[in-house]
């Protein structure tokens, strides 16, 4: 090292755990003398100080800080660097796949939410995705102050949990990102870790060495399966028939096109088809945009797109474009194109399946200089649209034979690879506790998931060496997938035993035929009241759903009694309790009539004389209505021990 350099979560507008010893960490020369001094409010800190080693490595506690802020940092070793803007507060490290790396800008209500982020006090630091072979030490991401200008790109479970801690414990809250979509449990826990329940380990790491001798090959033949799935199970774009009849022109008449609001998917508007929609919007250009180079944003689109400005195509992601349905779309527009006053944009869109059209927010919806020089024009609003062509509404539950790739083609699969690139350069910074949402790429090897978790989560314990540290994870959302989702949910149930592991659970907040339920604000705030009940104290807090206890069998009814359960009602005002089933000797489970009484549940099905076994909830998607006073939902349980029949 050539001089001072700061460990990776070390920027200005940091968030400190409050009234903990903090470890900061980074190099300098070897030898070299780095002292710490800390200000705040005309308060000086005594400096502390520590000699680099051989190797250029230092770390060294910091003195406890009260709760607030805002301080200042300087570090002094062979260079200077002062921190500014450090806060003292709450800080989670929140981690697992797509639910919990989904954006705040995809949420409901996103631009409403967005709008209202104004929290000096709450920061986000999101850590870049890096698939790794060995341990990293660093990485380079700023943390973030939450404003309209950043929250969009803010993990939402990780923002809706900070914001209900912040308002109610009035504190700082720092929220680390470290997530990544479609990754599984392994990829996130150390190979130590890993080999005392993974007995395939050795296995799978010497396979996957080999086949990165022949990594080409592999790509090509996998490239050809994917290629092949798309051609038989998804609809291709016919075709630009619009382009053809002029709809891309700036002079083209669109006068009895009809109108939309964007950003939305037009399934949203009425429109329950996939296809091609095309959309046309005038905007109106200052003198001084005239001949410059103009940038247009349109945020994601869903799935596929040609822009055209004035006419001539200005960008485009064509069908077959790999992720274009989360890819923002920015495109430069030629100084030949931009002239004063009238000007139009057009755009195609090709949606193959589930929704289509603009992802939004609205903020991302922009039209600029390109050298940021003046004033953007917003293009969220109405857009005048026409429909090219219209195919049969395909659900998103084609993908449950999309080709799952090699794991040499897909190094975030790797066992521990996740775990060298985004958490080993985190240790072992100073935490209140762990948000959990993954599961859903562990869903075919459940049996093995509880195991694993346990190992990951006392895996992490251990390494960030500060105790047992609170692990929150959040069970799987209803979703119209295989028999297995409900067997998942139960190994994530069973996790629950170990110490300090308690679970949110989103069964309700689920869409059947969407993964990714978009009602991210409820999963946030479950898992801060139980944050808020069990890590903080605050005993007037209701964090728990109605959990099963036990059944008592009379005859063909049965009794179930639940903890949790005061004040037990349907949430649409019925008396009919979905979701319950019986099972009797023969272990076929039917449909039951259930009903609420007082604190438990009286089930029993008219065909079924001498029950045996009830279940509830146990399939991957059910509307379902169960809830207690505190308007938190019953919990999936089975009796039987068996499975689904």
């Amino acid at each position: 090292m050539s001089d001072l350099k700061l460990g990776g979560p070390f920027t200005n507008h940091l968030v400190l755990e409050r009234e903990s010893e903090n470890l900061i960490w980074g190099w300098d020369l070897p030898g070299q003398r780095v002292a710490i001094t800390i200000e705040a409010n005309k308060r000086r800190y005594d400096e502390v100080a520590v000699i680099a080693t051989s190797d250029g490595r230092w770390s060294v506690r910091l003195p406890k800080l009260a709760a607030g802020g805002p301080y200042r940092m300087r570090i002094a070793g062979s260079s200077e660097v002062t921190l500014t803007d450090v806060m003292a507060g709450e800080v989670w490290l929140v981690s697992g796949q797509s639910n919990m790396e989904w954006k705040l800008g995809q949420t409901d209500n996103a631009d409403d939410e967005i709008a209202s982020a104004r929290f000096n006090g709450i920061r986000v630091l999101t850590v870049p995705d890096l698939a790794a072979s060995a341990a990293e030490d660093t990485f380079e991401a700023p943390w973030c102050v939450c404003g309209p200008d950043t929250a969009a790109d803010f993990t939402a479970v990780g923002y809706f949990f900070a914001r209900e801690l912040h308002q109610r414990l009035g504190v700082p809250v720092g929220i680390i990102d470290a997530s990544w979509g479609g990754t599984c449990v392994e990829a996130w826990t150390s190979l130590e870790a890993l080999r005392p329940v993974v007995p395939e380990l050795p296995d799978e790491l010497a396979e996957s060495a080999r086949d990165s001798i022949q990594i080409e090959r592999i790509r090509e033949d996998y490239l050809q399966r994917i290629q092949a799935w798309e051609r038989n199970s998804l609809p291709a774009d016919p075709g630009n028939l619009g382009m053809l009849d002029g709809w891309a022109s700036d002079n083209f008449d669109d006068s009895d096109w009809k109108e939309m609001e964007l950003p939305r998917f037009w399934q949203t508007d009425g429109l329950n088809f996939n296809g091609v929609v095309w959309f046309r919007k005038v905007v109106e250009l200052p003198k001084s945009w005239a001949g410059r180079e103009l940038l247009i944003k349109l945020g994601a689109i869903d799935d596929f797109d040609q822009t055209y400005f004035n006419g001539v195509l200005v960008g485009e992601h064509p069908d077959g474009t790999p992720d274009a349905f989360k890819t923002k779309r920015e495109y430069q527009i030629s100084r030949s194109l931009a002239r004063p006053g009238r000007n139009v944009i057009a755009v195609r869109v090709f949606d193959h399946c589930g929704t289509g059209g603009f992802a939004g927010p609205k903020s991302a919806m922009t039209l600029s200089k390109a050298d940021g020089t003046t004033k953007i024009l917003p293009l969220a609003g109405t857009w005048k649209y026409a429909v090219e062509l219209e195919i049969p509404l395909v659900s998103m539950q084609v993908f449950r034979t999309y080709p799952p790739p090699p794991r040499v083609l897909a190094e975030q699969h790797a066992p521990a690879a996740l775990y060298h690139g985004m958490i080993a350069p985190l240790l072992p910074y100073g935490l209140r506790g762990f948000l959990w949402y993954q599961g859903e790429n562990n869903v075919e090897h459940y049996r093995h998931y509880r195991n694993r978790l346990v190992a990951m989560i006392r895996d992490w314990r251990t390494r960030f060496g500060q105790g047992t540290l609170p692990f929150l994870l959040v069970q799987l959302a209803g979703f119209r997938a295989t028999d297995e989702w409900p067997h998942l949910r139960e190994a994530q149930a069973e996790v629950c035993g170990e110490p300090r592991v308690a679970m949110a659970t989103a069964i309700d907040v689920g869409c059947a035929d969407d993964i990714h339920p978009r009602n991210k604000s409820v999963v946030g705030e479950r898992l801060a009241r139980i944050a808020l009940h069990d890590v903080y104290g605050q005993v007037d807090v209701s964090c728990h759903g109605p959990e099963f206890e036990q059944i008592a069998i009379d005859g063909r009814r049965v009794r179930v009694f639940y903890r949790y359960a005061q004040g037990l009602r349907t949430t649409d005002a019925s008396t009919e309790v979905k979701g319950f089933e019986l099972a009797g000797r023969s272990g076929q489970f039917a449909p039951a009539e259930a009903r609420i009484d007082g604190e438990t549940m009286l089930v029993e099905a008219s065909n079924i004389e001498q029950p045996v076994a009830v279940r509830y909830a146990w399939h991957d998607y059910l509307e379902l209505n169960l809830v207690n006073a505190a308007s938190l939902p019953a919990l999936p349980f089975r009796t039987d021990g068996a499975g689904p029949k």
